[in-house]
């Protein structure tokens, strides 16, 4: 539970109807050892379209896929950008249930041809990479992350962080969204 010293926690805040501070629009800061390449690159903030809050718990990571393959159906994006858009966003859903012991903010936005998924919570603690065991079930997110996103990073702020990445869609094949 986040506690602040004006008094607001995110739990009383959800019980008030508020929402907590927006995380999304906030400076990056690179992953601890990500190469200079990538704490060069600017990437503009997307239009998000989509924003929902998952619990802390294991089903998270499943509803979290169920939401950004609705909104990629809405936007019309089909084929292996979707299938890598999945696999990150469980990812790193996963790492914010295990890591993170708070709500999880799924956003989902796009700017140009780039769709940009936000996973907020409420843990300041940094994501790390570390060398799987290869025998491990787990301990490979942030390896499939640097291997698979075409940006990523971390925005820390003092009631918590979001971990972010990019995936470019323009060799996508896109098909009309159809109204529902």
């Amino acid at each position: 539970m986040l506690h602040r010293a004006d008094g607001w926690t995110a739990r009383s805040a959800r019980a008030e109807g508020h929402r907590r501070p927006e995380p999304f629009e906030r400076a990056r800061a690179p992953f601890p050892g990500e190469p200079e390449r990538r704490e060069a690159r600017s990437v503009p903030s997307p239009d998000w379209s989509c924003e929902t809050t998952l619990a802390p718990e294991p089903a998270s990571s499943r509803a979290a896929r169920h939401v950004v393959a609705d909104w990629c159906i809405q936007q019309g994006l089909v084929g292996d950008v979707v299938d890598t858009l999945l696999l990150l966003t469980a990812e790193v859903v996963t790492n914010a249930v295990i890591h993170g012991r708070s709500d999880v903010v799924l956003r989902v936005g796009r700017h140009g041809s780039r769709v940009r998924v936000g996973v907020g919570d409420e843990n300041t603690r940094l994501p790390l990479r570390r060398e799987p065991d290869p025998d491990a079930l787990d301990g490979r997110g942030m390896a499939l992350l640097e291997a698979l996103a075409d940006s990523h990073g971390v925005e820390v702020h003092p009631f918590g962080k979001v971990v972010w990445f990019d995936v470019v869609t323009h060799l996508a094949p896109v098909r009309t969204a159809r109204a529902c």
